[in-house]
């Protein structure tokens, strides 16, 4: 299966969303975060789809949000008051920054869902917390129970665990074989990670499958700046594709939706709901939910795994939790000696400003 076919798919995955829901009467739940455990959803047989806020006008939400959120949520707001995601049945949330739990009480509040519910994990991984966070999937489940009509089952659960093990899996090994020189374009990977967030996970598993056996290695592929791109949203795949046109080989990434989600898999336990409770509270840190020694630590061995010779930080305006990050690791990188540039992103896609920020970082790389 080509890459272009699986961009066509995530660029229609709202029609197929709603078609999905009109063939087989299957609800269908909008997510605001890749904490949201959609395995659970997935075994009451409910499609998540991630709301991704790819709209470029976000002045409809101006009368709900103030305009110093950040771009993707007020994109992400306006779409749904225009009517982009009236298919949707329900909305979930697990508990992250400031700016999206507002939104999904500011959504639930003006959209009215039939459903609406809003986890809250801890924010670390002792045994105490895992009590904690299986505490609130089994509210999720109970909740879940009373709309359906459906009761929990254990053993559908640790099928859906395995479906999506199945695709995380197939794209981890994608990135590895991209760090050993596989002749992988991350404007794939960039749609494939977006495609595990907003499609039917029974129809793009098959593409992972096919792509990864079909994968060349490239022996060029060395001579290239080893790029690691880092922030919160990255939706523009226009700066992407500058960045690789300029002669940046994209390795590795930090971001809210990449790498992180998908180098590990959920440990095997008799319980699969415990065994997702540690998944999601053992994962590699973002910056809405870890002190800075953890994320420190991510960067330093993401960077050294990847052989990564330079970062673009991506980030969002007003992204509270990413632009407090910055000065912090800019040190971290200073003190490898890896060059760095910041991009601030405000909705704008590829503009003048960016591309010629880009340049002048490829012009002082190529310049030693």
């Amino acid at each position: 299966m080509r890459s272009s076919k699986l961009e066509d798919l995530v660029h229609r995955h709202k029609e197929i969303a709603r078609q999905e829901k009109e063939k087989t009467g299957r609800p269908v739940f909008g997510t605001l975060c890749s904490y949201v455990p959609v395995e659970i959803l997935h075994a009451f047989d409910i499609l998540p789809v991630r709301l991704w806020g790819d709209g470029k006008n976000h002045e409809r939400a101006d009368a709900l949000l103030p305009t110093y959120i950040c771009p993707p949520a007020r994109n992400i707001m306006a779409m749904g008051l225009a009517g982009h995601y009236d298919f949707l049945d329900g909305v979930i949330h697990s508990y992250t920054c400031d700016a999206t739990c507002g939104l999904f009480n500011i959504w639930c509040r003006n959209l009215k869902p039939a459903f609406s519910f809003l986890l809250s994990p801890p924010y670390m991984n002792t045994d105490e917390a895992v009590a904690y966070c299986i505490a609130e999937f089994k509210a999720l489940i109970a909740a879940l129970e009373d709309y359906t009509g459906k009761q929990y089952s254990a053993e559908r659960l640790q099928k859906s665990i395995d479906l999506y093990d199945s695709a995380r899996e197939h794209i981890g090994a994608i990135y590895q074989a991209n760090r050993n020189g596989a002749t992988v374009r991350y404007l794939d990977l960039h749609q494939m990670n977006l495609a595990l967030q907003v499609l039917p996970i029974e129809r793009v598993v098959p593409f992972y499958d096919a792509y990864l056996s079909n994968l060349r290695m490239s022996p060029g592929k060395g001579a290239k700046h080893r790029i690691m791109i880092s922030g919160s949203v990255v939706s523009d795949p226009d700066i992407l594709a500058r960045i690789e046109a300029l002669g940046g080989d994209i390795v590795a990434d930090d971001t809210c939706l990449g790498y992180r989600l998908v180098q590990q898999r959920v440990p095997p336990h008799e319980d699969p709901l415990s065994a997702l409770a540690r998944y999601y509270l053992d994962r590699p840190p973002c910056s809405s939910r870890a002190d800075f020694p953890a994320r420190k630590d991510y960067i330093r061995e993401t960077i050294s795994a990847f052989d990564v010779n330079a970062v673009i930080f991506m980030h969002q305006k007003f992204c509270e939790p990413h632009l407090a990050d910055h000065p912090f690791l800019k040190n971290v990188l200073a003190e490898k000696g890896i060059p760095q540039v910041q991009l601030e992103l405000e909705g704008e896609g590829l503009s003048g400003q960016i591309q010629t920020r880009l340049e002048g970082f490829f012009e002082m790389l190529e310049a030693g």
